[in-house]
């Protein structure tokens, strides 16, 4: 009986069962003069930030779901320099919640672009 109601339960709530295992995300961030490639974090449930760094920078972010089929990737990157300090809220991403690549580039060719690229898979 007990088990029968834990499954009822997980199929009544689909969040449950997709936010058991979570997610492994990767993000770059590039821009004219460096590439930071920030080390994957392990996003264990919905709602919950983790924190990750490259060099003297530190991008923290979170995984909310949006519905059955869509999660939201939301971030602050910032980063600690001799002269100066930067504090960036990064896009926002809606992703597929089965595992999705996205990237947004702002900027002209060359000298003035900057790239932000996430790679978020669920973990098994």
């Amino acid at each position: 009986m007990k088990i029968k109601l834990l499954g009822l339960l997980m199929f009544s709530f689909p969040c449950f069962a997709l936010s058991s295992a979570g997610y492994e995300v990767s993000v770059m961030v590039k821009d004219s003069e460096k590439e930071l490639i920030f080390p994957p974090m392990e996003m264990p449930s919905f709602g919950k930030k983790v924190i990750s760094q490259a060099g003297d920078c530190i991008y923290s972010g979170e995984i909310t779901q949006e519905s059955k089929t869509s999660i939201r990737l939301e971030a602050k990157m910032s980063c600690h320099y001799k002269d100066s300090d930067s504090f960036m809220d990064m896009p926002g991403f809606s992703l597929n919640s089965s595992g999705q690549e996205a990237s947004i580039e702002i900027g002209d060719e060359g000298a003035n672009m900057w790239k932000y690229s996430v790679e978020v898979k669920p973990k098994s």
